[in-house]
């Protein structure tokens, strides 16, 4: 179920939810364009959100800049450290810029991040692509 509501001045809030489970709210301040975390879900839940969009959350545990690698990918680990099953946020070479140097700016972090949730090698992932994607909170 996804429903969209529109709140006077500048901020929507998107509403989605699963039969039976918690709902999961995310609200973007248009002048700021950077997302809100209220309402995100554990990162321990994103296998349930695979095919969907969602609003995640949870600790980066660890950053990797594979510059060498297909596609120059920056990866973060949310929840465990890569090999173990978590959540990967995965930043391609022509999104990079964007972001600065994400390996750094968000080690150690706890944050949100809002995306289509896929799996790649069993692992749930979300491609970032812009930094309005990713929040810190803490």
């Amino acid at each position: 179920m996804l429903k969209k509501l529109v709140l006077t001045g500048a901020v929507a809030v998107t509403v989605a939810g699963l039969a039976g489970a918690s709902w999961a709210s995310t609200t973007r301040d248009a002048h700021a364009g950077q997302l809100s975390c209220a309402g995100a879900v554990s990162w321990k839940r994103a296998g349930a959100f695979v095919g969907r969009t969602a609003t995640l959350k949870g600790p980066v545990k660890s950053t990797k800049y594979a510059a060498y690698s297909n596609g120059s990918p920056t990866f973060l680990d949310i929840g465990r450290p890569y090999p173990r099953e978590g959540l990967a946020i995965v930043i391609w070479i022509e999104n990079r810029a964007a972001f600065g140097r994400p390996e750094v700016k968000y080690r150690g972090h706890t944050i949100c991040v809002r995306g289509a949730v896929q799996r790649y090698n069993g692992i749930p992932e979300i491609v970032a692509r812009s930094p309005r994607q990713i929040g810190i909170i803490r």
